[in-house]
């Protein structure tokens, strides 16, 4: 009997001793967040890097503190990009900091902040690695990154004079499609094509239109480069993109066709698996792993490229041009291509 009255005064104890109160939020902790991506022909080159924070007061507070978002110069230190052959470090950025005031209203403190930048007097070496490296009070953080490097675009379509053609001789519609090989170091490859034309009112050429379209996107299977890829601009897609996306404005006299853009944009290994886990789920698993590659924080730091081929013209030899200017999507919108039989004149 004895027991059994132990251990219902133990239950007792132990239910009287808990507590109603949830404690969701452990106390105040902050952990640096860092966002850079280097291009290898730009000559400013920008790295955000901030807080991240936890504590037990409203988040919404906490954000509109700057020393919570923010570090001070005294305790972000010896805060550099270096420049890597293999393990060596050959070259030693000093990241300077610059204060921003274009933050617009809401959530986090504005309308200023803090960012840090370094300057390159030519391209960056496409065959180096490039690491972050600072201290955040007391902390070392580095992040590390390749080049993605420059690629082969097919001669023809890289050719501003080789004609985009996608409409046949016999007036069926066609697809153009666009060659490369892969860089070495691009993981991720963003194809788009950009329409260029301008509007005329009243007999005076107004400002430069330009429309994109996505082409897709390819993924390499490797990082070694040359793997050959291609992206399609489906023919009938293109004219009825235009006549769905272009307003049908009576004021506007004609349209002048001044041409198209192939336009690249690359990603790194590391910004292609960001990427990846930024993408929308559409399984039944919704749950998504966290990315970053910093070591020491949270966030990504990698690189980007971006190529075009500019002022592509439609196929003057099959029937390309006439479906701008009269055809069944078109027809409607006065499209005229200088140096045509259907001139602007």
């Amino acid at each position: 009997m004895w027991k059994w009255t132990l251990i219902g005064l133990t239950a007792v104890a132990v239910l009287t001793g808990c507590s109603n109160d949830l404690e969701i939020n452990a106390p105040y902790k902050e952990s640096p967040v860092v966002y850079g991506l280097l291009n290898r022909t730009d000559r400013l080159h920008w790295v955000r890097i901030n807080k991240a924070y936890l504590g037990e007061d409203n988040a919404f507070i906490y954000a509109q503190i700057p020393d919570s978002n923010e570090y001070t110069a005294a305790q972000l230190q010896n805060a550099v990009v270096e420049e890597l052959d293999g393990s060596t470090v050959v070259n030693t950025y000093t990241l300077e900091d610059s204060i921003l005031n274009n933050r617009v209203d809401g959530t986090f403190y504005n309308p200023v902040h803090k960012i840090y930048y370094f300057r390159t007097t030519s391209d960056l070496p496409q065959d180096h690695d490039f690491r972050v490296r600072f201290t955040a009070k007391g902390q070392e953080v580095t992040a590390t990154t390749a080049i993605v490097n420059d690629f082969v675009i097919n001669p023809t379509d890289a050719n501003p004079n080789g004609k985009i053609g996608l409409v046949s001789g016999n007036g069926n519609y066609i697809d153009f499609e666009l060659n490369w090989n892969s860089g070495k170091d691009g993981r991720r490859y963003q194809v788009s094509y950009v329409v260029k034309y301008v509007e005329v009112r009243n007999g005076t050429d107004s400002t430069l239109k330009e429309l994109a379209f996505p082409m897709g996107t390819r993924v390499t299977g490797g990082l070694n480069g040359n793997e050959a890829l291609n992206a399609t601009i489906d023919g009938q897609e293109f004219y009825r993109l235009l006549g769905e996306t272009i307003p049908n404005d009576p004021t506007v006299q004609k349209r002048v066709f001044k041409g198209i853009d192939l336009v690249f944009w690359v990603a790194s290994d590391e910004f292609h698996t960001y990427l990846q886990l930024a993408d929308p789920v559409s399984g039944i698993v919704e749950e998504r792993p966290d990315y970053t590659n910093v070591n020491g924080g949270f966030g990504l730091f990698g690189s980007r490229y971006f190529k075009s081929v500019n002022n592509k013209q439609l196929n003057t030899q099959d029937n390309s041009v006439q479906e701008l200017c009269e055809g069944q999507y078109t027809q409607f919108l006065n499209f005229c291509v200088p140096n045509t039989g259907f001139s602007c004149n």
